[in-house]
């Protein structure tokens, strides 16, 4: 049972002219199905403490994860039941494409609001606009109350991370973002509506948000998401952890309150507020709490319609000395069991093919494993993407022009496009520009070195390297791989390659490897990677 107890209950302080809303909100859910039938105990219960009064259902982006129709019709289904009001596109809608994003939207009952988006003429969600399923902006009537719900998509994300996702949308950058936000929210205030959520997948920052608080007018409210911040209560100084400035004054002057509830369903947000006459927020009547999920109950029709939409949990292995990342920090840059053994995995795969070598995106893997290595936790935790591998005859000079290509990137990129590997191990060094890697040798099984390639000088022989198809994609990859795209070979499926591995295995330990595959040689935290609050606590950076 949960200790929650009367968590949702709304202010009674309101006053004649005024109106009280009450904002339940998620953000950043990335398909979570552990917390799936908690989260709809916990909007059960919030609907029960505010039957009496105005209330919105809000997510701000980032609903879905991957591409797999069962998981994504899932969420759209649970959603529904929810009741959410309301969500805006963050860059993982976009996995499956503009016509995927255009059909799964389809499903959803809630309205999506994005007024940052470029849509081109042939565009798949020119459908979703006309249908009125994506709009910049909604209006709802709560209360005797209007409240509008405009929404931003990210700007410091590539938009669509496969071919067809590029289609036709595009993200408008911060101060063409600011500026539409602007737009809307003065047509809005010319219809009388002067309450205005804004649902953000832009991040909480000085970049984004915050800034957006300040350089916008009539926004009363944000509702955040992207950078996973955990922002509790109403502070008008950063407090430190999770008590982060949150409130602050738009550029007319006025209360803007800013949140956003962390990741995966950690958390559920309650925000009560109180508009005075002139439909502004006032400061001493803000309420903003975070609910821990797991402290609810299940609901067992979303358990069952999990079951009978996914399968049921099967084992695939046991973990022993299990890795839980501490931060996205230490995940995407420090030496890490759960990539390491994918990419053995795929080696293993292709040695039948002639593979000697393994590289691939360290965004395609996610998280880690404690105890049990399960079919849920394989496709909808650890690999939700389900990337494609191939195999192809590259040359040594393409081989060290990929990492160069990439390695450049990794230094003060809040999406590192790190390569993970097997079969080779390298070293980057930060201020070596655009030619950042210094050494790099292929390995045997055991990780010894059996050849090493000059990195200033390499040569045109032959290394058959397996990799994901992703990067035939990204910028920052597709010229150097668009000669190998017709003579590759297919090697298989992530989830397939893995599921095979591991069941093989019966037990993986995924206690901290020493290979050190990967070395970054730094020259100080804050300058390597200035994003992550929790990066000083990482001391060990082979990753």
């Amino acid at each position: 049972m949960t200790t929650i107890g009367n968590f949702f209950t709304p202010q009674k302080t309101v006053k004649k002219g005024e109106a009280q809303l009450s904002v339940f909100y998620t953000n950043d859910m990335h398909g979570d199905i552990n917390r799936l039938a908690k989260l709809k105990t916990a909007k059960d219960t919030f609907e029960k403490q505010n039957k009496d009064n105005a209330t919105l259902t809000l997510t701000a982006g980032d609903c879905f994860y991957g591409k797999d129709k069962k998981r994504i019709g899932l969420i759209s289904k649970v959603m529904n039941w929810m009741k959410f009001d309301a969500l805006t596109l963050g860059n993982h809608e976009f996995t499956p494409g503009s016509k995927g994003l255009a059909e799964n939207l389809k499903q959803l009952d809630a309205t999506a609001v994005s007024a940052n988006l470029e849509i081109g003429e042939d565009c798949a969600l020119n459908e979703s606009v006309a249908d009125k399923k994506l709009v910049k902006s909604a209006v709802f009537m709560k209360g005797g109350h209007k409240f509008a719900v405009i929404g931003a998509s990210p700007f410091d994300a590539e938009v669509g991370i496969t071919e067809d996702a590029k289609s036709g949308v595009r993200v408008k950058d911060v101060d063409k973002t600011i500026a539409a936000i602007n737009e809307e929210a003065k047509n809005l205030e010319k219809q009388g509506i002067n309450k205005i959520i804004l649902l953000s997948h832009l991040g909480y920052g000085e970049h984004a948000d915050l800034r957006v608080a300040r350089e916008t007018e009539g926004i009363d409210i944000i509702v955040g998401g992207h950078s996973h911040a955990v922002v509790d209560g109403v502070n008008e100084k950063d407090n430190g952890g999770d008590h982060k400035l949150n409130l602050v004054k738009s550029k007319r002057g006025e209360n803007v309150v800013i949140t956003q509830a962390g990741k995966l369903n950690e958390y559920a947000g309650f925000l009560d507020v109180v508009f005075d006459e002139n439909g502004v927020v006032k400061a001493d009547s803000v309420k903003n709490k975070l609910a821990k999920v797991n402290e609810f109950a299940e609901d067992k029709a979303v358990n069952k319609l999990m079951v009978e939409t996914l399968g049921e949990k099967q084992h695939l292995a046991k973990v022993t000395n299990g890795y839980d990342p501490e931060c996205e920090f230490e995940e995407r840059y420090t030496e890490n069991p759960v990539h390491n053994a994918l990419a053995d995995a795929i080696l293993k795969k292709g040695k039948s093919q002639g593979v000697q070598a393994v590289l691939f995106a360290t965004n395609t893997v996610k998280g880690g494993a404690n105890c049990e290595i399960t079919n849920y936790n394989l496709k909808y935790e650890m690999l939700p993407y389900n990337s494609k591998y191939v195999a192809a005859e590259m040359s040594e000079k393409d081989v060290v022009a990929l990492l160069n290509a990439t390695s450049a990137k990794v230094f003060g990129e809040v999406d590192p496009p790190l390569l993970r590997c097997a079969g080779m191990k390298y070293t980057i060094e930060q201020g070596k520009g655009q030619t950042p890697v210094t050494e790099l040798q292929l390995t045997d099984e055991k990780g010894n070195v059996t050849a090493t390639i000059d990195t200033k000088n390499p040569s045109d022989k032959k290394v058959k390297v397996a990799f994901d198809t992703y990067l035939f994609a990204v910028d920052y990859s597709k010229d150097i791989l668009a000669k190998y795209k017709e003579s590759a070979q297919e090697v298989g499926e992530q989830q397939e390659i893995m599921t095979s591995y591991l069941e093989e295995k019966g037990t993986v330990d995924f206690s901290k490897p020493q290979d050190k595959r990967i070395t970054i040689k730094y020259n100080d935290l804050e300058s390597f990677c200035p994003q992550y609050p929790m990066a000083d606590k990482v001391k060990t950076l082979n990753a």
